[in-house]
């Protein structure tokens, strides 16, 4: 009987010393766990976050570049009055503005196409285009790039001839896709050739559809 009250005696102050122990490790612990951080430390901290997106946007906007180009521009116009249809080919001088969009492949581009005058005997056509496009580029290899683009395209036609009663003065909204290559000659000058199709999106119009052939020049800054 006195054995077994000692070994409750034993068992009481074992179970008392290893409880007591881990009330003492247990704040031992989560002070090992936590660093005090001052005021001025957390300000820094956030400073030093600031900066970080700052420097990530201002590199991303670094990255941001223009395109301007110039070139010379062939269109094959079919042109559908009086019951007749005419093809007609004229060329003339192109000017284009674009920039980078989401990153160096895509981009956003306006190009503006002035053909002028061309007359044959007593027939006149004068026409204008100004395209507005997003595109895609890449590398194919070395210098060489292509590109895919779409868009709309608007095209402000005047065809001419008194001898055949025909006065045809259109603006005629398009859809237009176009594709082309490109050699980069420079970091900041490539050449290359453009061939695009166009398709009007109303019926009213005489001016039906087209196929452009471009050889242009540009420049990124």
């Amino acid at each position: 009987m006195q054995n077994k009250k000692a070994l409750q005696i034993v068992l009481i102050v074992a179970a008392f010393f290893f409880a007591s122990t881990l009330v003492q490790a247990a704040p031992a612990a989560n002070s090992a766990d936590y660093e005090e951080v001052s005021y001025d430390d957390l300000l820094n901290e956030l400073n030093a976050k600031k900066k970080t997106m700052i420097r990530t946007q201002s590199n991303s906007l670094d990255a941001t570049r223009i395109h301007a180009g110039i070139g010379y521009a062939n269109t094959f116009s079919n042109i559908s009055t009086q019951q007749q249809n005419f093809s007609r080919h004229t060329s003339g001088i192109q000017l284009s503005v674009g920039m980078d969009l989401f990153s160096t492949n895509w981009y956003s581009e306006g190009v503006f196409r002035n053909y002028g005058l061309t007359s044959s005997g007593s027939e006149e056509l004068t026409l204008r285009e100004v395209d507005l496009k997003i595109g895609y580029t890449n590398r194919l290899e070395s210098i060489w790039n292509y590109s895919i683009s779409s868009g709309l395209s608007n095209r402000f036609m005047r065809f001419v001839d008194p001898t055949r009663n025909i006065d045809v003065d259109d603006v005629t909204p398009s859809l237009i896709i176009s594709t082309g290559f490109s050699a980069q000659v420079h970091r900041n000058l490539s050449i290359g050739a453009e061939a695009s199709a166009k398709s009007a999106i109303v019926n009213r119009t005489a001016d039906k559809n087209s196929f452009d052939f471009a050889f242009r020049i540009t420049t990124s800054l």
